[in-house]
C-alpha cells in the first residue's frame, strides 16, 4: 500500500506504506492519504488518491488529488 501527501504548491510525493505521512511534514502538506495504481479497460495505468491521515489529521481531497496525481505521475492529461 502507497501513500501520499499534496504540498502547498500541489506537487505529489508518493512514498511507502511503511512511512507516517508525519515523516513528510517539512513539505506543509495541505492533503494526505494513500494513492493506488489501477488498470482501466484500454490498459491505461491511472491513480486513485483516498483515504485520509491519522499521523497528520488530515483528509485527502480525493477529486483534486487523484487528476494531480494522474498529470504529474502518469502523464495523463483529463
Amino acid at each position: 500500500m502507497a501513500k501520499y501527501i499534496k504540498t502547498n504548491d500541489k506537487k505529489i510525493i508518493v512514498f511507502s506504506g511503511l512511512n507516517n505521512h508525519s515523516d513528510f511534514k517539512q513539505f506543509n502538506p495541505t492533503s494526505a492519504g494513500f494513492i493506488r495504481f489501477e488498470t482501466d479497460v484500454a490498459g491505461d495505468i491511472n491513480c486513485v488518491c483516498y483515504g485520509s491521515s491519522l499521523s497528520l489529521q488530515m483528509d485527502s481531497d480525493q477529486l483534486e488529488d487523484t487528476m494531480l496525481a494522474n498529470m504529474q505521475i502518469m502523464g495523463n492529461i483529463f
